[in-house]
């Protein structure tokens, strides 16, 4: 009954993870379910940092270049479709099986701004914390997709340079799992600063219209928190 509640606990706060980014959020964690990530609110963004609206995606160059805590970024832009014809079976059911991750079936889920999305997820049955989410258009395209895993996981790290090596066209899959290493050297550092009392977020990286960027989050149940590595189409100006 316990281990029930808490699978379904995780895919509901991975399914909020996922659809953040439609409505042009930050990267404020959700709400605390009583699992991670992010328990914890980040602080008020700083004066100089834009905020900008969701239908003026920033430029990267507006982004900071290396990790900073959580909310210290520009609001990003709506999410759109991450490339023509790039499905689940495109890449994601083959990163699902590889770290046997039951994918559920896509279903209608409530997103921000009053709206309704497709939505699909799975986890890990053993171990701590691996989960995989997406939200595709109603045809099947990725509008963006997340990877969370347990930081004291075997095997974290594999699993999200896993991720990072994704199928998109056009994403540079070495320049991606480089990008992702120093990332996750920079989360970890800034994470240990604020003592785990704040989310960390990278820098981002982008290729051709699709963007990602990794977080570590929190709580006093799991003080070493999860990654959370998110991948989107749109939401950043293109070639910037």
């Amino acid at each position: 009954m316990g281990s029930a509640l808490s699978r379904r606990r995780v895919t509901a706060t991975v399914a909020l993870a996922a659809v953040a980014v439609l409505a042009g959020c930050t990267q404020k964690p959700p709400p605390d379910t009583g699992v991670y990530p992010g328990t914890y609110d980040p602080p008020a963004p700083r004066s100089e940092a834009p905020r900008l609206t969701a239908t003026e995606p920033p430029s990267a160059s507006q982004w900071p270049d290396k990790a900073v805590p959580a909310g210290q970024t520009p609001r990003l832009g709506a999410s759109k479709v991450i490339a023509p014809g790039y499905r689940v079976d495109s890449f994601l059911s083959g990163l699902a099986s590889r770290w046997e991750v039951p994918l559920g079936e896509q279903r209608l889920i409530e997103a921000p701004g009053d709206r309704k999305v497709w939505h699909f997820s799975g986890k890990a049955t053993e171990g701590p914390e691996l989960a995989i989410a997406g939200v595709p258009t109603e045809q099947g395209d990725i509008v963006s997709f997340t990877c969370l895993v347990d930081v004291g996981r075997e095997k974290a790290a594999e699993f999200l340079e896993d991720c990072a090596a994704t199928g998109i066209p056009g994403w540079d899959r070495g320049r991606a799992v480089a990008w992702l290493k120093t990332a996750r050297r920079q989360v970890d550092a800034v994470y240990a600063r604020e003592k785990g009392m704040r989310p960390a977020s990278s820098a981002l990286y982008v290729s051709d219209g699709a963007y990602a960027f990794l977080s570590r989050a929190g709580q006093a149940k799991n003080p070493d928190g999860a990654y959370t590595l998110r991948v989107s189409g749109g939401g950043v100006a293109e070639n910037s």
